[in-house]
């Protein structure tokens, strides 16, 4: 049996959820999921005042959605920069996507490079990242943005597998 573990009587019971006002809408944040994610069914939730988008993978493992801007905002050289992060249900990095920057369009450009972005993914803390000549304080913004991300979504991510565990556990009584 598959659990759903937005469901709203068992998060409403566990945790606090409200409304939250943040820099991009809630209505921006579904369409910036979607584009991000292409996947079938998206579920988005908010926990902890801590809103993320949820879906399976083809194996039909849980992936959380998360906008950087909602948890750190570094700037770069001029502005600061949102990044879609995908983290599997141990909290590594799946995949990252620059969504938007008030940064230099030039700088912006360079750190949008696939091989640049790609050293996120299976992020931990301790992991060097090449930074981009030209573009240094942009990169270390970003790469800012997407540790204090992490760090703050993990312990989201550990109640949902904990809420998934009891779910589990119930099921089998």
């Amino acid at each position: 049996m598959k659990i759903t573990i937005c469901v709203a009587g068992i998060l409403l019971a566990a945790f606090t959820v409200s409304a939250i006002d943040f820099d991009i809408s809630n209505k921006d944040f579904i369409l910036l999921a979607h584009f991000s994610i292409k996947a079938d069914s998206i579920t988005f939730c908010t926990i902890k005042d801590v809103r993320f988008a949820q879906y399976n993978d083809e194996e039909d493992n849980p992936v959380f959605f998360i906008i950087s801007s909602d948890f750190s905002k570094p700037v770069g050289y001029e502005g600061i920069t949102n990044v879609g992060i995908n983290l599997d249900a141990t909290g590594k990095v799946l995949s990252v996507k620059i969504l938007s920057s008030e940064d230099t369009p030039a700088f912006v450009k360079r750190i949008k490079r696939k091989w640049f972005l790609n050293q996120f993914i299976g992020y931990s803390e301790n992991k060097n990242i090449t930074m981009i000549t030209g573009a240094t304080k942009t990169c270390k913004a970003v790469k800012i943005s997407i540790e204090e991300a992490i760090e703050k979504f993990v312990p989201i991510i550990e109640l949902i597998n904990q809420e998934n565990n009891k779910g589990k556990n119930n099921a089998k009584k």
